[in-house]
Formats: C-alpha cells, structure tokens, sequence
C-alpha cells in the first residue's frame, strides 16, 4: 500500500502521540503553578517550555512526513556533526550548574548532549542493521568506538547523568542484536571495573557526595541529602488528593531544590496527590507499552533498533528520575522526558517521537516503492 498525505494520519499511533501530549500538558500546568505564588510572575519558564512544546509538535509533524529511512543514509555525517557541537560546547558554551553544556544564543539556551542521544541512537541503528556477525571481535571494537569519543566529551563538561544515558543507549542497542553470553560477562565486567576506577580517580567530590548519601541512607534515614528529604516530603505532602495547584509549600516556598527540572515529579505529587502521582506514572508506562509495541511489529531491522534505542531512553530516563525523587536511586541529573523543565528535552523527545512514527508507517504500511 502506497501511503498518501491523508492515509499516513490514519495510520499513526495515536496512543503515542496522545501519551506525550498529555505529559506535555501537566507540564505546563505544572510550571504555571510554580509561579501563581511570586508577587509579580512572569512565566517564563511556562512561556519558553510552551515554545518549545509549539516548535516540537511542528518538527514531529514534519517529520511524519518524511521516510526515516533517510536518516539512516545520513547517519554517520550526523554523528560527526554530533561529536564537533560536544567539542564546541565545552569551548564556547556556558556553565549552568557546574555544567558547561549549553549553547546560549540571544535568550534561549540549547544542549547538544540532549540531541545526541537521538543521534547515537540512528547512527548505532545503522551500523548494527548493516554488520553481518555482531559477536566479530572487529565488529566489537567498532561499537565500543561509537560510544567512546562522546562519552570522553560528556564527561569533561561534567555531565553525569546524560554520560549514563548514553551508555545505557549503547549496552541495550547491543543487547538485542544476540550478544554471545561470554560477551554480555565481559560486558557486565567491565561496567564494575569502570565505576570502580570512576569512583576513585574521576567523580566529583559532589557527585561521591550524592552516591554515598544514598547509600546511607537505608541505614541512617537521617543521612538522606537534602534534595531527596524535601523530594520525600513533597510527595508525602500530596497525600491522596493533593494541596492543589500553586498550594504546595515545598514548591511554593522553594524549599525543594530544582524543582521544575530533577524534582518535577515531586511537585506533581504534592500538587495533584498519590493520585496524580500515579496518574503520571500509567501514562507514562502505557506510552512505553505503545512503543515497544511498535517495535515488535517492525519490519525493517533499522526501524526496529531505532526503537529500542528510544525506548532505552526513555523508559531508563523515566524510571531513574521517578526513582531519585523517591528516594531510590543516587541524584545524577536525568530529567523526566516531556514532563521536566528544559526545551533542549522536550524538542529531542518529540524528535524522537516523530521518528517512531516515520519508522512505523514506512516500516508497517508501505510496500511499494
């Protein structure tokens, strides 16, 4: 079936499409109320997230449009262009958090880190959908080398937490291709060897801090870092139905730290209850579902692991953010796809997002050429 303009709508996964903009939405309102209480709000983060929401849904639409296959003839030139803005953020970029990892132009700021991560996602699903023998040593070094360079470069910024999305990216990629078992035992090994070598020579005394208080705190609840103790009274805060919107004290009055971007959960939480709470975790579950739905049903083995790919990402970014507002995982920095605070986020998720459909609807739907 030759799809047409009006037949690609008909076709898309709604399910998908409807998840994330129902995500996008309690973002919004979320932001908004985190400045009801201010004697005299601006909006700004509501504005500049609403903007880049506008510009999203338009790369998305554009997308659907276009086959994904062509950005797997451009993969490799992409992944350069990728590595060159890594480099030349560290040169000309500006520090945000003891972070240099953000192009600022006029009033806006972008983070290429947030980009690459779509971007190491098409140029391993090329390489992977053209290599005939994954368990080939060669083949190996050549995977390992696509992860290299851009962690090296992530690192130097310092950027924690989207070093470990990457790499988590990369290990779940590989996965699916039938690793050999010897293989995924060096590869386990060698996740241990490197965080212990990161742990005693390249972690930031901040970052050890923030590990360690984790770890802690299962013994000594008292030792919980201060981000995570007022994250658990947000939500705890919430009880069942919530304080409201722009009536929670640990937003309203700031006491809980960076509470539009890492804690954006809390403040759902405590705004909108256990119930919002969980509101946002089955929406964000069945959105998953709907992915890797999509992926079992791919035909195109590049569409196939360009969904993996974005469903790695997600589905690890999801789960580590809730997890660290909970208190159960160490605070390293990973926002909440489409629900945190940030235009770098939401614009690539929505990237992402259009790709999936492209890759369903010329992947499932036409087979003429």
């Amino acid at each position: 079936m030759k799809l047409t303009a009006t037949s690609k709508w008909a076709k898309l996964d709604w399910g998908i499409i409807v998840c994330s903009a129902i995500l996008i939405l309690i973002s919004l309102a979320t932001l908004y109320s985190l400045e009801l209480n201010q004697a005299s709000p601006d909006y700004a983060l509501l504005k500049h997230q609403a903007l880049a929401a506008v510009i999203g849904a338009g790369l998305l639409i554009f997308l659907v449009f276009i086959d994904f296959r062509f950005f797997k003839d451009y993969a490799y030139f992409l992944y350069l262009l990728g590595c060159l803005m890594l480099v030349l953020v560290l040169i000309f970029g500006v520090k945000i958090n003891n972070t240099t990892g953000w192009f600022s132009i006029a009033n806006f700021t972008f983070q290429p880190v947030e980009l690459f991560k779509i971007i190491l996602i098409i140029a391993l699903a090329k390489f992977y959908s053209s290599v005939r023998d994954v368990n080939d040593p060669w083949t190996l070094i050549k995977a390992v080398s696509f992860l290299v360079i851009p962690i090296v470069l992530v690192y130097l910024q310092p950027d924690l937490g989207s070093l470990i999305v990457l790499i988590v990216i990369w290990f779940s990629m590989l996965f699916v291709m039938k690793l050999r078992s010897l293989y995924i035992i060096f590869a386990i090994a060698g996740v241990i060897i490197t965080s212990v070598f990161a742990w005693q020579f390249m972690l930031a005394p901040y970052q050890k801090e923030r590990v360690s208080s984790f770890w802690s705190s299962f013994v000594n609840p008292a030792a919980t870092s201060y981000h995570v103790q007022q994250s658990r009274i947000a939500i705890g805060s919430g009880r069942l139905w919530g304080r409201g919107l722009g009536l929670g004290t640990q937003s309203s009055l700031n006491f809980l730290p960076e509470q539009e971007t890492d804690f954006i959960f809390a403040v759902i939480s405590e705004s909108l209850g256990f119930l919002g709470g969980s509101l946002v975790i089955i929406i964000y579950a069945f959105l998953l579902f709907r992915i890797i739905n999509l992926t079992k049903k791919m035909k195109d083995e590049f569409a196939t692991l360009l969904s993996v790919g974005i469903f790695s990402w997600f589905a690890f970014q999801g789960l580590a953010n809730i997890a660290m507002n909970l208190g159960l995982a160490p605070v390293f920095g990973v926002p909440l796809p489409f629900l945190s605070y940030g235009g770098s986020s939401l614009l690539v998720g929505m990237i992402a997002i259009g790709l999936l459909e492209s890759a369903s609807l010329y992947s499932l739907w036409e087979t003429e050429k």
